[in-house]
């Protein structure tokens, strides 16, 4: 079943909930009951078995009460466990596979759902299903005296009064201190993520200053909010006081003057701090309210857009052909899109090597390839069929996918190359490790393939990362291989390994694309394509490419050493250098040993 809501399918557990609520109300009035029965019945006639008769079906109702209130109290735990238990995977699943709206990309709905359940099985909530009972024992004090009544319900309506004021009074301050904490968690965030290279160049002061500000605005608008929403609870305990005592005084006059019996001013007295009780306990709880309330539309938000992936047909298991036609891809605020009508075509065994300057477009192709990226227009096909007709769960099992920077899970190796799939064979793993050459690297670390890669991979060099990625990209029946920036931390070595294990990938059969700037990874693919302004200048096999992009900067180097006799000499050493160069102007600063691309 489709869940649109966050509390659609627990009508079950909301029912039950209700309806142990009103036999906790009604058997709240056993105190009451017990007390008019004691002056009407055995303080007037002096029965001492009167009086044990009573006493003992009070203490009946109490054991009932206590049965039905702990039952109250279980089922509202379920109910936030079944919130938890049941939203969590959906909305996992909406934000790893992009579905999430736009308006919540800055949202943290799996803090909502922690804060829903929170506030679901905090008393406040029991309060608030209380509250309507409320009525029912207002009613009750006017049958006994419409000037009781009357004082009762004067004294209600301050309390109620008092609890939109609260939220009025709090909402905005409320709203602005979530903002504002959801900035300055968001800047804790990027610290910790660059926290080596602040520290290295000295600039933690200035960031934590940085870091203050922000969390200086949250602290003012949450300072706020309490002192309104304190000023308001004080209020509502003061008045509820004052409201006990006007009754208990008003019932003095009224038993003076025989127009009320003594039980029943007290039964009044019991049954006002009944009535008032949930009000009260709603302002002090009132700031938790508001947060559930706001956790909850975002996440009626969130359920609302993101709704069922639709079902697609079990297609054939595909053989890797590759097709990519009219691709193109504009970002929402970008007036130029970031890829234009890219058109290619791989088959299984054919490898692909994306170059091009900074901002060409590559990583953005690489991961429209992988999935990532939608298309405004085009398509890219696996066996001429559109990737968006494929069940991302069938497809995904044959694209292998390295992005440009690599994060590791906290496991061991095993586990972060099966991508942490508990059922994933050791066979499997070891033969994607020796695919990707990287089987004689994993067995040199202490544990070998069960050793701790830590958080992030933070134990592991960031070559040793990249090729574990890249085992993980080989692991399982991949027919796509898309690599981005697979060879940006690797020495010679590890270049090489990245060479052959491409070329015995392709031997497999599979199609490998790879985002790449060095000439030594672009002379081991069958083809290459060379991207400008998110076109595609040059595609074609790969040594034409080559030569074809380096051919303008051999004549421009050739026409310099002709005005400037003393670089004659050096006029060939172009050959090593990048077709990038040639095509598109010299790169932003160097690469490794002058063999970029």
């Amino acid at each position: 079943m489709k869940i649109r809501r966050v509390f659609d399918g627990q009508r079950g557990v909301l029912a039950a909930i209700f309806t142990a609520s009103i036999f906790v109300n009604l058997l709240v009035l056993t105190a009451p009951l017990y007390m008019l029965q004691l002056f009407a019945r055995v303080m007037a006639s002096g029965s001492i078995p009167t009086l044990i008769a009573l006493t003992t079906g009070a203490a009946i109702a109490l054991v009932f009460f206590f049965l039905f209130d702990m039952i109250r109290q279980r089922l509202v735990a379920r109910l936030g466990s079944r919130l938890e238990a049941r939203l969590s995977p959906l909305v996992l699943d909406g934000m790893i596979s992009g579905r999430m709206p736009a308006a919540l990309r800055q949202a943290e709905p799996v803090r909502d759902i922690q804060e829903l359940r929170g506030f679901v099985t905090s008393p406040v909530f029991l309060a608030l299903l209380d509250a309507p009972w409320s009525v029912i024992f207002l009613a009750l004090i006017f049958m006994f005296s419409p000037i009781l009544g009357l004082v009762a319900l004067i004294g209600i309506a301050l309390l109620f009064t008092l609890g939109l004021l609260s939220e009025m009074m709090a909402r905005k301050p409320l709203e602005e201190a979530g903002k504002q904490a959801a900035e300055t968690n968001a800047a804790v965030g990027e610290m910790m993520a660059n926290a080596g290279l602040i520290h290295a160049m000295g600039k933690t002061a200035p960031l934590i200053k940085r870091w203050q500000l922000k969390a200086f605005s949250a602290l003012v608008f949450n300072t706020l909010a309490t002192d309104r929403m304190a000023l308001m609870t004080s209020l509502a305990k003061a008045v509820r006081m004052g409201l006990q005592i006007a009754v208990l005084g008003t019932g003095v006059v009224l038993v003076i003057n025989n127009q009320l019996t003594p039980g029943l001013m007290i039964a009044s007295s019991i049954l006002l701090g009944r009535a008032a009780a949930p009000v009260e306990q709603s302002i002090a709880g009132w700031r938790g309210f508001l947060k559930a309330r706001s956790a909850q539309a975002r996440l009626n938000m969130f359920l609302a857009h993101l709704g069922a992936a639709p079902e697609r047909l079990t297609l054939p298991e595909p053989e890797g052909r590759l097709a990519v036609e009219n691709a193109t891809v504009v970002l929402p605020g970008r007036p130029d899109p970031l890829l234009l009508d890219i058109t290619l075509e791989l088959k299984p065994g054919q490898s692909l090597g994306l170059i091009g300057p900074s901002g060409a477009g590559k990583t953005t192709l690489a991961h429209a390839l992988a999935g990532l990226q939608p298309l405004v227009r085009g398509h890219i096909r696996i066996d001429d069929a559109a990737l968006t007709d494929w069940d991302p769960a069938q497809i995904g099992q044959h694209i292998g996918f390295l992005p440009q920077r690599v994060e590791l899970f906290q496991g061991s190796v095993a586990e972060n190359i099966a991508l942490m799939d508990p059922d994933a064979k050791p066979s499997d793993v070891v033969a994607a490790a020796k695919l990707a050459q990287v089987h004689e690297m994993i067995l040199s670390l202490p544990g070998g393939y069960n050793a701790e890669v830590g958080p992030r991979g933070e134990f592991l060099s960031a070559g040793q990362r990249q090729r574990i990625g890249l085992a993980r990209a080989f692991f399982g029946d991949r027919k796509l291989i898309v690599l981005d920036e697979p060879n940006a931390n690797l020495d010679p070595e590890g270049e090489e390994a990245l060479a052959a294990a491409i070329e015995d990938a392709c031997a497999r059969g599979a199609a490998v694309v790879a985002v790449t700037h060095r000439l030594s990874l672009l002379r081991r693919v069958s083809h290459a394509a060379l991207l400008q302004e998110g076109r595609i200048a040059r595609f074609g096999e790969a040594r034409h490419v080559i030569e074809a992009a380096a051919q303008p900067l051999a004549r421009a180097q050739a026409a310099q050493a002709q005005d400037d006799p003393k670089i004659a000499p050096f006029r060939h050493r172009n050959a090593e250098d990048s077709p990038e160069k040639g095509a598109d102007g010299p790169r932003n600063g160097p690469r490794n040993e002058g063999a970029s691309a």
